[in-house]
């Protein structure tokens, strides 16, 4: 029954149509990829080293063996896969369509992990999508899948997960670090459930076209001041990218824009405990930057990350 009455709750706008609407909403991304491993029994699937490496642990927590294969600076596998093999790919700092379709039209059992592009219209046989990574939400994903579980899990809360984002708002990220990481590690071996109520409500009220609108822009400043300097050769055509992934051999870049209170994240530092020495996945994992490019950010802000990283190469 409806409560009437009693104090006022945290009011947000509510758009009765949101992106993923049409989608199961579960409590994380990497659940998505478990739910269509369990919807689908798989029990072999390919996944790349390059990746972060508690999918890998909540793939094997299922019963699932894994085959690892390396990929190439155009991020598709070197691989060559049987017709009957599942395969996960990841979408690449949410840049890599181009790279899903084509091995979407090769392979009938690919599944696509979208933690990076939360924009990308699902494909494969099962999709994966992690909003928290590209939004003010502590938890909560999405998945399509072709088959759907009929289990009645049950819902999530997330209430008590919040700390890290009120703080940032009323201090700074600093101040919130800690609960940050809490936060995740608690996000790590959680069974599926049905995504809060309270994460659902936000991400309904969020200005997707806007945030969309932002992080082209920005990248395709990025791109046009560091091509010359990036390793990679990145285009992209439908992509909403998560990062600008900048690729260079210049040990001062990152310490350089920490100085400056530019944080980047540094991408699966795990990983190498699996990979192959002198791999092209830990090169990657060494020398690139993912740039911030969010909807938090402008064009001033991208000047000087670019003014920065310019003055130290």
């Amino acid at each position: 029954m409806k409560e009437i009455g009693g104090y006022i709750e945290l009011q947000l706008k509510n758009n009765k149509n949101f992106l993923h609407d049409d989608l199961i909403r579960i409590n994380s991304g990497r659940n998505g990829i478990v739910y269509a491993i369990k919807a689908y029994g798989i029990k072999e699937l390919w996944v790349p080293y390059y990746t972060c490496p508690v999918v890998w642990n909540a793939i094997e927590q299922v019963g699932c063996s894994l085959k690892y294969y390396s990929i190439d600076k155009d991020f598709l596998p070197v691989e060559t896969f049987e017709q009957n093999d599942f395969i996960l790919y990841t979408n690449y700092f949410g840049i890599c369509s181009k790279q899903i379709l084509y091995l979407e039209s090769l392979y009938p059992n690919l599944i696509v992990d979208n933690a990076q592009g939360f924009y990308q219209e699902p494909r494969g046989i099962a999709s994966a999508y992690s909003p928290r990574k590209f939004f003010g939400v502590s938890d909560g994903g999405y998945v399509y899948s072709k088959k759907k579980l009929t289990d009645d899990f049950e819902r999530d809360y997330s209430y008590d997960r919040f700390s890290h984002l009120l703080k940032r708002i009323d201090v700074d990220s600093n101040f919130g670090y800690k609960d940050f990481m809490e936060n995740d590690d608690s996000l790590i071996n959680a069974d599926i459930k049905i995504m809060s109520n309270l994460t659902q409500k936000i991400l309904a009220s969020i200005d997707y076209a806007e945030a969309k609108r932002k992080r082209i822009n920005n990248f395709a400043y990025l791109s046009s001041e560091l091509e010359n300097y990036n390793e990679l050769n990145i285009t992209i055509s439908n992509d909403v990218p998560m990062y600008y992934p900048f690729l260079n051999k210049n040990k001062c870049l990152r310490k350089k824009l920490v100085d400056n209170k530019v944080y980047i994240p540094c991408c699966w530092k795990e990983m190498d405990k699996r990979c192959l020495s002198n791999s092209y996945e830990l090169y990657l994992q060494g020398n690139l930057l993912p740039l911030i490019i969010d909807q938090r950010y402008d064009l001033e802000d991208m000047k000087r990350m670019v003014s920065i990283i310019k003055s130290s190469i």
